[in-house]
């Protein structure tokens, strides 16, 4: 029999030798594990691209993405400009997506927050056939508030919902609402927007 005392010792050597293993691969762990790789052009997670059900580059066009709240204009090579009018400036996209939830683990947003005014909002809302924007289904990227004047990638899981469960994974998306500010003259330049899958 060991005894407990060398026992204990051993559970927390062992605990200790977890803590230093790299994430489990493909599992989100921390927003700073994302980035983007300007020359494939491709979101990756720890330095590897992700798989994409869907992504949509706005340096090329707007891609039909709409703004209500604010006013658009594309800037090519650069991206989809939002600057909000109103404290609930919107940036959605075309209806009729018809992505399946279950082969889009991410939503991932490339962008700019070229002018900071007031706080930043960020959720991201989406519609079904079953239902529309509401407050019910909607999720909050993993991190903060984008820095004002650096190039930002927004993660959201939506395996881990911050309201409605496992509804996007049940789901068929028919149309994707970023939320950007809360306050008029926010300018925040949006270049890529991406639906991927973790591996």
């Amino acid at each position: 029999m060991i005894p407990r005392r060398l026992l204990l010792a051993q559970l927390g050597a062992a605990a200790l030798a977890a803590c230093d293993k790299p994430p489990v691969a493909g599992r989100p762990r921390l927003a700073s594990d994302f980035g983007w790789n300007p020359e494939t052009r491709s979101f990756q997670l720890m330095g590897e691209d992700l798989p994409v059900s869907r992504a949509w580059d706005f340096t090329a066009n707007s891609h039909g993405f709409t703004v209500a709240g604010a006013r658009a204009r594309h800037i090519p090579g650069e991206g989809h400009e939002v600057t909000s009018e109103s404290p609930d400036p919107i940036l959605r996209s075309p209806a009729g997506l018809d992505i399946a939830g279950a082969a889009a683990d991410l939503v991932l947003v490339r962008l700019v927050r070229r002018r900071a005014v007031g706080a930043w909002d960020g959720a991201l809302y989406y519609a079904t056939e079953r239902h529309g924007e509401t407050g019910h289904y909607m999720n909050a990227p993993l991190n903060g508030p984008p820095p004002e004047g650096a190039a930002s990638v927004l993660v959201y899981d939506m395996t881990r919902m911050a309201k409605g469960g496992g509804d996007w994974r049940r789901s068929r998306i028919d149309q994707l609402r970023l939320d950007t500010a809360t306050a008029p003259d926010d300018v925040t330049l949006i270049s890529q927007i991406a639906l991927a899958r973790l591996v």
